[in-house]
């Protein structure tokens, strides 16, 4: 099987809710195939969806080493964003995310992930502002894309949170 084969074989298993198998796959492959930006990519993404955050920045950091394809970058970014924050990593995550908006200014998504990053350092001015950006933004068609699902379970989180206080 060649390494596309097999990375649309991963993202099946993904789409089919067998995230475990898809995780399985995708980081033996990386294993096989370490100077591969995409399958790289692959374990990352496999790894954050089963909530093995650190194994994930080991996957992700590769990739950006490797140089993810342009068309691939801002949710790429996100999703390294996203979790170097959830590793406690929120100064990194900043920088990241500051980053890719100044690469990708109409991105609502990367802006809320920037938002979410600027909470986390302890910034919560510039965390509101950078959310009412998002906000802004995010008015287009388009919207949040594929992100509002983990958007509003982070916004779901922060009320939680503000409520225990």
């Amino acid at each position: 099987m060649t390494v596309d084969d097999e990375l649309s074989a991963i993202e099946a298993l993904r789409a089919a809710g067998d995230l475990d198998a898809a995780h399985v796959r995708a980081v033996a492959l990386a294993g096989e195939h370490p100077e591969h930006v995409r399958v790289a990519m692959a374990a990352a993404y496999a790894c954050d969806r089963i909530g093995r955050e650190h194994d994930a920045i080991v996957h992700y950091e590769r990739a950006f080493a490797l140089g993810v394809p342009q068309a691939d970058r801002p949710g790429f970014l996100v999703g390294l964003g996203s979790t170097l924050r959830n590793v406690g990593r929120a100064d990194d995550a900043v920088a990241r995310l500051a980053e890719a908006t100044a690469e990708f200014p109409d991105d609502a998504a990367l802006r809320a992930f920037l938002a979410l990053a600027l909470h986390s350092a302890g910034h919560p001015t510039l965390a509101l502002a950078t959310m009412l950006e998002a906000g802004l933004a995010a008015a287009r068609p388009d919207g949040f894309g594929p992100y509002a699902r983990a958007l509003v379970e982070y916004q779901a989180e922060l009320v939680d949170a503000a409520l225990r206080r």
